[in-house]
């Protein structure tokens, strides 16, 4: 009887095929405050307050820059398959804004269809005057403690 020598290589070979075929697979992963849409159902304008808003759904992802009027939660979903760069899937953005005292006034919902796609710009602005050299930039310090 003929014994086969290459068959655990072939079970090895198998195995390590089927691993690489899950490095493959998309990964999901979940960023941010993703709210119960119950939860949020409950808050109505006119009636709630910060101290509500906060107990119902949580605290928010984060505040207006310069007033506490509006918390936002942000949430979104982001698949990462291998050797790509990670793509969002979607986006939720809740603005909750309060008047003066506190109280809700309006709940606006945004997701990916709202969002706008921001291009950088590598230029520098000039300043104007005089560009100094090397050796006036070494040396430069040294003026001003004479002075």
């Amino acid at each position: 009887m003929k014994q086969n020598h290459l068959r655990p290589y072939g079970i090895i070979g198998a195995l390590l095929f089927a691993c690489s075929l899950t490095a493959c697979s998309p990964t999901i992963l979940k960023r941010g405050n993703a709210l119960d849409q119950s939860a949020l159902a409950t808050i109505q304008p006119g009636v709630q307050t910060h101290e509500d808003v906060a107990e119902i759904i949580g605290s928010p992802s984060v505040r207006a820059t310069f007033d506490d009027g509006t918390w936002y939660y942000i949430s979104e979903r982001v698949q990462k398959k291998t050797f790509r760069d990670p793509q969002v899937i979607s986006r939720k953005i809740i603005a909750i804004d309060f008047d003066e005292k506190g109280i809700v006034q309006n709940i606006y919902q945004y997701d990916l269809r709202n969002g706008r796609i921001v291009e950088m710009i590598s230029r520098k602005t000039p300043t104007p005057g005089k560009k100094p050299s090397a050796i006036e930039e070494m040396f430069g310090g040294i003026e001003s403690i004479f002075n």
